[in-house]
């Protein structure tokens, strides 16, 4: 075992066990800043985040005896960092989609409503030349330039959502 890749190793380690200690920080910001909810959304609760951040894990303690290079075992624990950030993500938002006072949360988009510029898909979905389905996702244009698709889990929720969104933000209705 070479102990340049033990300190890699070591390091990921520390990395990763401070990005899982994140996870009921990120949820208690998450309720502090986004407020009140307003409407609860359906989500799909899945463990794949929870095996996602074991499999990482794995990646990690396998590595110092499967040497394969300082550099590959460098991107390998990247890589499994980086997984491991999208589970934690995943994690602290779970039981959390809804609209709330100051933002609509997700999956893993947090989206807070001071941010969001317009709502394209509701300017032309109504449209009878649009062959989109748009019946279940919604196009957000952030003020930093970027779009983003929330994709609801049925119709229902989404139309629900849209309604909300609209009465609490009045701004973003098409004109």
């Amino acid at each position: 075992m070479n102990t340049l890749t033990l300190g890699l190793c070591a390091a990921g380690l520390i990395c990763y066990a401070a990005i899982l200690i994140s996870i009921p920080l990120r949820t208690k910001k998450l309720r502090q800043n986004a407020g009140t909810q307003y409407l609860p959304l359906k989500q799909t609760s899945s463990a794949k985040w929870i095996a996602i951040a074991l499999f990482g894990a794995a990646i990690i303690c396998v590595l110092p005896f499967r040497d394969m290079g300082l550099f590959v075992n460098a991107i390998l624990i990247g890589t499994a960092l980086i997984a491991t950030e999208i589970a934690a993500r995943e994690g602290a938002n779970r039981g959390m989609a809804g609209v709330y006072k100051d933002a609509i949360v997700l999956g893993t988009q947090i989206i807070y409503f001071v941010n969001i510029e317009a709502l394209p898909t509701l300017a032309y979905e109504n449209d009878p030349e649009n062959t989109g389905n748009y019946k279940t996702t919604l196009s957000v244009v952030q003020r930093n330039g970027s779009e983003t698709t929330l994709i609801f889990a049925d119709e229902e929720d989404r139309e629900k959502a849209v309604e909300t969104i609209l009465d609490l933000v009045p701004r973003l209705r098409p004109r």
